[in-house]
């Protein structure tokens, strides 16, 4: 499985550093090492790199437990097993303010166990996108990685999805990035400041496709990074 780094680093970036990666640890350390809560009715209590328990419930124990064992907080697994499958509050905020995550815990979680599955769920989510390149590939990680694959009663977001797997099929790299900021639309849901950022991170996306044909054009070597 192989995505960009680039596209590695615009995930953490705007999951913890507000788009910026160079932002993404400092920020991190400043405001993301205890759990907090987006605000929005759709999320969960949030750990790690943007990790929503409200969607962890099959994978927490295998992902979590030994590390948050580990943590000098009394019981902080089974406290914050009590939020898997739920939404979040501020209460649940509160309750869970002295569990403090180490970043380092934070990136091995995300590198090596929940990376992968999503860039999985891209593929399956996306047929055919493994062969558009680590830039394309990446940047619908990051879609999914944000948003998820579920577009059940969700007209907007499955009139976007469409547009991405049918340009996708058509190995249309104008076609993607162009499907990526329709999802602005759905977006328009959000409280304004969330919306901001969320459109923002879907205009990092295109971007990151429309580099792809740059790179076919041989102009800018660029590795691909195996998270397997």
């Amino acid at each position: 499985m192989e995505i960009s780094q680039e596209a590695i680093d615009l995930i953490i970036a705007w999951e913890v550093g507000g788009g910026d990666r160079d932002a993404a640890r400092p920020q991190y350390d400043a405001i993301y090492t205890r759990p907090h809560w987006p605000g929005n009715e759709d999320s969960g209590l949030t750990i790690g790199i943007g990790y929503d328990l409200r969607f962890a419930k099959s994978w927490f124990e295998g992902d979590w437990k030994m590390r948050l064992a580990a943590l000098p907080v009394r019981d902080a697994y089974e406290r914050l097993l009590a939020y898997v499958g739920k939404g979040g509050s501020r209460d649940a905020v509160r309750a869970t303010r002295d569990i403090s995550i180490p970043w380092d815990d934070a990136i091995a979680v995300f590198r090596l166990r929940r990376l992968p599955s999503f860039i999985e769920d891209a593929r399956r989510a996306f047929p055919g996108v493994d062969a558009l390149g680590p830039h394309v590939w990446g940047a619908l990680t990051s879609l999914v990685y944000n948003c998820g694959t579920g577009t059940r009663n969700k007209p907007l977001k499955e009139k976007a999805y469409s547009a991405i797997r049918a340009a996708v099929t058509a190995k249309n790299i104008q076609g993607i990035a162009d499907s990526l900021r329709m999802m602005k639309a759905f977006h328009t849901a959000a409280t304004p400041k969330v919306a901001r950022g969320l459109h923002r991170r879907r205009d990092a996306e295109a971007e990151l496709v429309l580099k792809s044909r740059i790179l076919e054009a041989g102009a800018i070597p660029q590795p691909n990074v195996s998270v397997a």
